[in-house]
């Protein structure tokens, strides 16, 4: 289980805690933003094995996968985490209009005033903030800027998002722009490239 690696499609969703019960229930800890997402009859993968989940309760954050049948069972995936791939997720969550998954807008340029500052590689949440880990155009690392910086993900920075493909038409498609006030979520609608339109975020650069 510890020397199987992560195929870079799956997305983390949860969590399996402590066994529950003798018949093979866990507590699962949710990662994903869409716990509606969790449907009994869903095949989860894992380093363990795929489990499909047999009945699950929300409100307890208990669960039962078909594959487990006992407390020793139980007790051989705690601390495992269940992953969904890209397209299993796209499937199953519903986006609320104007959102974006993570791994959607992960590798996006970020662009102020027609300049490239860097692209988006990796993307975190602290005290319910999601920022934007932006790696520094090479143009401007070469100018003595910081390889790195962290923009925080609200109106005061984000202008719009765009597809790259719309960003070359005369008329860039309204859908593809996103609110600011809405947190990001782990996939988007269109898996093109995108493009984060910011402002202030050179000033961030500048004092990194």
């Amino acid at each position: 289980m510890l020397g199987k690696a992560i195929p870079k499609d799956w997305v983390s969703v949860a969590k399996i805690g402590r066994s529950f019960g003798f018949e093979g229930d866990v507590v699962l800890h949710i990662l994903s933003d869409f716990p509606e997402s969790f449907r009994v009859g869903n095949v989860y993968h894992s380093q363990f094995k795929e489990l499909t989940l047999e009945r699950y309760s929300p409100q307890k954050s208990i669960a039962k996968f078909k594959e487990i049948n006992s407390k020793e069972e139980a007790k051989q995936i705690v601390n495992c985490i269940l992953y969904s791939t890209q397209e299993e997720s796209r499937a199953q969550c519903v986006l609320e209009d104007n959102a974006f998954f993570w791994f959607d807008i992960i590798g996006s340029e970020v662009v102020e005033n027609g300049e490239v500052l860097g692209l988006v590689s990796e993307i975190d949440r602290f005290c319910n903030q999601d920022y934007l880990y932006v790696k520094t155009s090479s143009a401007l690392v070469a100018q003595n800027f910081s390889k790195s910086f962290l923009i925080p993900y609200n109106a005061r920075y984000i202008l719009k998002v765009e597809s790259k493909i719309d960003s070359k038409e005369q008329n860039p498609k309204k859908d593809l722009l996103i609110n600011p006030q809405v947190d990001f979520k782990r996939q988007s609608k269109s898996n093109a490239p995108k493009i984060i339109h910011t402002q202030f975020c050179k000033d961030i650069l500048e004092n990194s």
